[in-house]
């Protein structure tokens, strides 16, 4: 199956470092749910819940804007200008529509209120020994997925997810063949 993508790879890099960072949000909310059952003896848990709601709504609207500018950047110059001001309007709109449906999905979960409580785990060595742990592990994650980025280094999943994509030799460019 061939398709034709306009810079399928940029995609795919775009759609990594969006699940790189939901991925690292999780893993701050759970440190932020864990430190303060840690602390207080209560946490409250909607930050699990809305986090990766919230991520999903933000990689959406990241994914959708980089392709209406894709789109729009080879044929916008050719329009008239009432073309051009109505298409101005109409990305307008839908980037509004996409911010108001992300915010209307987060505010809907918010207020679920799932708090647990154990007033024997405030200042517990044992969970103050594993926050540690986590926090370091979290840490040197971040730490080495940034300087990933930065020096434009593809980590060994990155590599193993692109490989799963090659080129037909008798298309174009922008041609992939999907296995």
């Amino acid at each position: 199956m061939s398709v034709n993508t306009g810079g399928f790879q940029d995609y795919v890099r775009y759609i990594y470092i969006m699940s790189l960072l939901s991925a690292l949000s999780m893993a701050v909310s759970l440190d932020y749910v864990l430190i303060s059952l840690w602390l207080y003896g209560e946490a409250n848990l909607t930050i699990l819940i809305v986090m990766p709601i919230f991520m999903f709504m933000l990689s959406m609207l990241v994914i959708s804007s980089i392709t209406m500018i894709r789109q729009l950047r080879g044929g916008f110059g050719s329009m008239s200008t009432r073309a051009k001001a109505l298409m101005t309007i109409y990305i307008l709109f839908f980037m509004a529509a996409l911010l108001y449906f992300t915010y209307i999905s987060v505010i809907h979960y918010v207020n679920l209120g799932l708090v647990i409580t154990d007033y024997q785990l405030v200042g517990d060595h044992y969970l103050g020994f594993g926050l540690a742990l986590y926090n370091a592990g979290v840490l040197t994650t971040s730490w080495q997925l940034i300087e990933d980025l930065i020096n434009g280094k593809s980590p060994s999943l990155y590599k193993l997810f692109m490989s799963m994509f090659k080129r037909d030799s008798n298309d174009d460019d922008d041609t992939i063949v999907i296995n």
